[in-house]
């Protein structure tokens, strides 16, 4: 028989785990059996493969590619059935369906609102579960079925298991009180926004290598980041009354201001982020995810950008 069919879940989440943490006894431990029983059915589960998995050393296990390809495959059947638990949930009450979106900070701003607004007009029956993250974390729980779509900027190459398109260019701007000096100043140089100190996100993040890229182009100079922050309506009321400078698209901007108290200054560049929409190609032709990433398209189309 096919080792396919002896497998069960709990052997997938121990395979994804020694991958993880490549120590037997922790493993075994977590999953609360024996450090022997564990190694019995791994050596087993490569005899029924006809192939190892793993290279023995006396610091542990390191995972050959086609452990790490395995786990990959696992985390996906695994987060699958993490949804089709909630889908049953949920079901049993009044809901018909279910949608997982995530959405980095930027798009959970200026975008989201009004692309659910419009789904959920269409779709009132609808469960929508959204998560606000990175991309770079938004994009594992798309690969492991935990999220139907994604709406940000992707900054690498999508796999051939996913789809993108672009959504709409995002220029960048520096966000600021309208008490500030430099917004009754919009004609000052660009020199003088080096006076002040920034907000702004952390180092790493997908958002801080974009404005890093664009002072880098500028080369003018470093500002005096005076405050990290990862939350974009943090940032935006640490302006208020303050002579802070953050930097922020455009359209988040407009998007956090609200009662109009930001006033924003354009960089001196064309550099420009983007918002991107990511799907798995084999839920593509899912007539709900279809619906979603139209309303997000249209939604798009009117961002002040």
């Amino acid at each position: 028989m096919d080792w396919s069919y002896k497998i069960r879940l709990k052997n997938l989440q121990m395979l994804v785990r020694l991958c993880e943490v490549p120590n037997v006894s922790q493993v075994a431990q977590e999953f609360n059996i024996t450090q022997p029983a564990l190694s019995k059915w791994l050596r087993d589960f490569e005899a029924h493969l006809e192939a190892p998995l793993f290279e023995r050393h006396a610091r542990g296990l390191e995972p050959l590619p086609l452990a790490l390809e395995l786990a990959r495959q696992a985390r996906a059947i695994v987060g699958r059935l993490d949804r089709a638990r909630a889908v049953v949930q949920y079901m049993k009450g009044p809901v018909r369906r279910q949608i997982a979106v995530g959405v980095s900070p930027m798009a959970a701003i200026a975008l989201l609102p009004g692309a659910l607004r419009e789904f959920h007009g269409r779709h009132p029956e609808v469960f929508v579960r959204v998560r606000e993250d990175t991309v770079d974390h938004l994009a594992l729980r798309l690969h492991s079925g935990e999220l139907d779509v994604l709406v940000g900027r992707l900054e690498e190459e999508p796999t051939p298991e996913v789809g993108r398109e672009k959504l709409c260019d995002t220029p960048l701007c520096l966000a600021m009180c309208r008490t500030h000096p430099l917004a009754r100043e919009p004609d000052a140089p660009w020199e003088r926004t080096l006076e002040y100190p920034w907000v702004v996100p952390p180092p790493g993040s997908p958002f801080r290598r974009l404005v890093d890229l664009a002072l880098e182009a500028m080369n003018q100079g470093k500002p005096n980041f005076l405050i990290e922050s990862a939350y974009i309506h943090t940032s935006a009321r640490l302006l208020e009354g303050t002579d802070l400078i953050a930097p922020m698209s455009r359209a988040t901007a407009w998007g956090v201001q609200g009662s109009g108290a930001l006033a924003m200054r354009e960089l001196p560049i064309s550099y420009q982020g983007s918002v991107d929409l990511v799907w798995r190609t084999e839920d593509q032709d899912d007539e709900l995810i279809l619906d979603f990433m139209e309303c997000a398209r249209r939604q798009a189309a009117c961002m002040e950008v």
